[in-house]
């Protein structure tokens, strides 16, 4: 007689990993779809903000044909080298532009950020370039936040 016992574990495993695929979250609706993957940036655009506080409205207006506007929900300046800014824009339901500006050592200004919303697929990383130009460049949300609920 034959053991059946790692046919049924390896039948157990097969429905499991089909399982675990079939719970993906992959269908987000794309909020970005219609901007490119890169979305140049100045310095300017970006350093609007930092001279606002709560509650007040901004707007920039990037390359291509992007803006994002929105009113500031947050500005918190830790040791006088960061200052950190988070833009809500009721225009892209509600997603939030986080933007942070770093004073180097050099006195050199640094900028990071991201454009994202949990509801949507895609979502938009400030980088800077190797030769020291600031970019938007679309991400898949999923990437860069996990899901941490337990169901």
């Amino acid at each position: 007689m034959k053991h059946f016992a790692p046919y049924a574990v390896l039948l157990l495993f097969v429905l499991a990993t089909i399982n675990g695929y079939s719970q993906n979250p992959g269908n987000k609706p794309k909020q970005f779809e219609q901007f490119p993957a890169v979305i140049h940036c100045t310095e300017a655009e970006l350093n609007k903000v930092f001279g606002l506080s709560s509650g007040q409205p901004v707007s920039f207006s990037f390359s291509d044909n992007f803006s994002f506007g929105g009113d500031v929900i947050s500005q918190v300046a830790k040791y006088n080298t960061l200052t950190s800014a988070t833009v809500k824009s009721p225009v892209y339901h509600n997603s939030l532009f986080s933007i942070s500006r770093r004073i180097n050592s050099d006195n050199s200004i640094s900028y990071s950020g991201r454009i994202l919303n949990r509801d949507y697929f895609d979502g938009y990383e400030l980088k800077k370039t190797a030769d020291g130009h600031y970019q938007l460049v679309k991400f898949e949300t999923d990437k860069m936040i996990k899901d941490c609920r337990v169901n």
